[in-house]
């Protein structure tokens, strides 16, 4: 193993994606890939038995959301580095990257060097966070209606369920609580947010990016890849 490379995992859910980042990473001599998983649980297996120095991890997986397995890595590798790759950039999931502590985010619509990039930074100690992500950031989470700044924690799971069309019942159950608590934070939602009915709690949650639904559920906090004519292009 050359100590002066830079160890890399990928855990992507799409083949086809995480063929073409594989293909894109092998052009570089300071880049090592160590393996590649198609789930959460995949990649916490991965990164276990080969401890790279930086995973490129989706948000979007089954079995494991990925930033619940950056919460599970982190834990038992502090060291690891971490740069979150993903097609969402709604105002929630920039909100729950901000909150998960990772070192970077690029959105999959950029072109394939800026993540080349994005990985040298962030392995070396750097941060990386795209224009968009800090312009979502700043324009949408400093409002005095953004979510975060108006519902409780169990409000957003509450709303998160309404979105996705779930009753109260299994609303309660997945949460642990009983459907009349629920039917009382769907009030006190709809009362905060001055709206008089669920159409308008989807329309602000759709708004929000609150829709987006996780693989780890109400507990846990359009994919697009440019890898284009870049892609047949020479390394730097």
């Amino acid at each position: 193993m050359n100590p002066s490379k830079i160890r890399l995992a990928i855990i992507e859910d799409e083949l086809m994606v995480s063929g073409m980042l594989e293909a894109w990473i092998a052009r570089y001599r300071d880049l090592d890939l160590v393996g590649c998983a198609a789930d959460g649980e995949a990649g916490w297996e991965l990164c276990q038995s080969s401890e790279p120095d930086i995973a490129l991890i989706d948000i979007q997986l089954p079995k494991l959301d990925g930033l619940a397995l950056i919460e599970r890595l982190t834990a038992r590798f502090p060291n690891m580095r971490f740069l979150v790759m993903s097609g969402l950039m709604d105002a929630y999931t920039v909100w729950r990257v901000l909150q998960s502590g990772v070192h970077g985010y690029i959105c999959k619509s950029h072109p394939p060097q800026q993540l080349v990039d994005a990985i040298r930074d962030v392995a070396r100690g750097y941060t990386f966070f795209g224009p968009v992500f800090s312009q979502v950031k700043r324009d949408w989470l400093s409002q005095p209606e953004a979510f975060q700044k108006i519902l409780s924690a169990r409000e957003q799971q509450i709303l998160r369920g309404v979105a996705a069309g779930q009753e109260d019942d299994t609303i309660g159950a997945e949460l642990g609580i009983s459907p009349s608590t629920v039917e009382a934070h769907r009030k006190r939602i709809r009362q905060k947010l001055g709206v008089h009915n669920d159409r308008g709690l989807l329309a602000y949650a759709r708004r929000w990016g609150l829709d987006v639904q996780t693989t780890t559920g109400l507990q846990g906090q359009g994919r697009a890849m440019a890898f284009n004519r870049e892609l047949i292009g020479q390394p730097a």
